[in-house]
């Protein structure tokens, strides 16, 4: 009996295994050919000078982190040379473009604003309130609060506090790589990171993406690192906090359950199984526990989960919600409008949006739309620079902003190019946690994509867990050049 469950659980594995590598190469031959098409076939629209300045800046950069990298460092230099780089970018770069809210992030600092002042409860149980149908936005306002309470309005100390919450993001990356890398590659990947325009670039932007990609990546380092009781609780801790202040966090929170059940399946272990229910249970129950102190308090009068399931699927599927209009500004969204058109009766609203995505797919999906949108996502420049709300230094330096935007589409496309090589050739992807678990968050925003509403700008965890996949193989090729360049040339073939 127990040979036969040890045979039937082999052969799970082994599917599990070849399933998910298949999966792996098509979504990266899929990202790949979006990348081609988007920025090969109809790049020709880049200027000549950002393609010049972008290009030589990419150069320069890499060269540069290569040459550090080969300084032998010990963890600790690493990290305060890694810090150093960082801060140094992120504060010229703030310097350079102040940022001034817009859109959202303005109606988030008003909400943190009315939660100091105790009016928050009273707006945010109004029906047409934006805190009432985006309530899932309500943990970050508070999260603004908190910081409102103690360093004051001032726009300058939120911009220092995400300079430094994109710092430590850079140096967990640097100990998360160091867990399976040596110093020299982690040295080198999170320094490729920091400097990765598609994370600084939005520094000065008050933005839920950093401090959960924060909370996100320190839940990633506690589940590479050991197998404990204590790192699963910590990081079940750090993916409860990110959903709170990011929802789409969930999708790191499934793959890592995933990962931790595939391990279990893996290596037939009933301890790892536990602790598979272990970080679920404690995920779940912390968020609930959160989200009834939200509703006690009064804060949060309808709790922080997003009660629209419908909406984000409607917008990626169709293109627009129920009612057919469009968003026209942050308070007034489609998903406004669709709420308006229903009295904003919240059970009436879910009841048509039901309905409506129940008609398109029996009556069939416009898949070119759903492609255009979804290879858009892929392919295409990172759209943050827009959300800093001075039109006029974009114009005025159009050619800064598209030189960025090359160096960043080239880093991202070397990441996915570094990436898909590595699925390629790795033989087995469920046998090591490091591989899998990066793999499993990229491959799941992927394929969540695909139906969900997207903006390039929600990239930002597939950015991390590329840089977690591709700085093995990237570093690689960089000491191939060199080799090739510099160190075989050093022998006179004549001599």
């Amino acid at each position: 009996m127990e040979n036969r469950m040890n045979r039937v659980m082999q052969e799970l594995s082994q599917i599990i295994d070849k399933f998910g590598r298949y999966l792996l190469v098509i979504a990266f031959s899929f990202c790949l050919l979006c990348l081609f098409k988007l920025q090969i076939i109809q790049g020709a629209a880049w200027d000549t000078s950002a393609f010049v300045l972008g290009g030589m800046g990419i150069i320069c950069g890499v060269f540069l982190l290569f040459k550090l990298s080969l300084i032998q460092l010990s963890d600790r230099q690493a990290l305060v040379i890694l810090a150093a780089i960082s801060l140094i970018l992120l504060g010229i770069w703030n310097y350079i473009y102040r940022p001034v809210p817009v859109s959202d992030y303005k109606v988030l600092l008003e909400g943190a604003q009315d939660i100091v002042n105790g009016t928050f409860g009273k707006h945010a149980a109004q029906p047409s309130d934006y805190f009432r149908y985006y309530n899932f936005q309500i943990g970050y306002a508070y999260y603004l609060s908190l910081l409102m309470r103690v360093f004051g309005y001032r726009l300058l100390y939120f911009k220092i506090v995400e300079m430094i919450v994109i710092t430590l993001t850079v140096l967990i990356l640097f100990k998360t790589l160091r867990l399976y890398v040596d110093v020299h590659i982690a040295t080198f990947g999170a320094g490729l990171f920091a400097i990765f325009p598609y994370i600084f670039i939005g520094a000065g932007i008050i933005n839920n993406q950093h401090e959960g990609l924060l909370l996100e990546a320190a839940a990633i380092y506690f589940i590479l690192k050991r197998q404990s009781w204590q790192n699963l609780l910590l990081a079940a801790a750090c993916i409860t906090l990110a959903q709170i202040l990011r929802p789409t966090a969930v999708v790191v929170a499934m793959a890592i359950a995933a990962t931790l059940l595939i391990q279990a399946v893996y290596h037939r272990s009933r301890q790892r199984l536990l602790g598979t229910i272990a970080f679920v249970a404690a995920f779940w129950g912390l968020g609930w526990i959160i989200n009834g102190l939200f509703i006690i308090s009064g804060v949060a009068p309808y709790g922080i989960k997003g009660g629209n399931p419908y909406y984000k699927f409607l917008i990626g599927l169709t293109g627009k919600g129920v009612s057919g209009k469009y968003t026209t500004s942050a308070r007034k969204s489609q998903l406004y409008y669709d709420l308006k058109a229903y009295h904003f009766d919240y059970g009436l609203y879910k009841q048509a949006a039901a309905d409506k995505l129940r008609r398109v797919f029996v009556h069939g999906i416009n898949l070119q739309d759903v492609m255009d949108r979804f290879t858009s996502f892929l392919g295409n420049v990172d759209n943050q620079y827009n959300l800093g709300g001075d039109q006029a230094f974009l114009e005025r330096h159009s050619l800064l902003i598209s030189s960025l935007n090359f160096s960043g589409i080239i880093i991202y496309a070397g990441t996915v190019l570094g990436t898909f090589k590595h699925v390629v050739t790795e033989k087995i992807l469920i046998d090591r946690v490091a591989y899998l678990l990066p793999a499993l968050i990229y491959g799941m925003f992927f394929f969540a994509y695909i139906v969900m509403e997207t903006q390039t700008r929600y990239r930002f965890e597939q950015y991390y867990a590329l840089f977690l996949l591709a700085t093995p193989v990237i570093y690689r090729w960089l000491k191939i050049i060199q080799r090739k360049m510099f160190t075989d040339n050093l022998t006179d073939p004549l001599s």
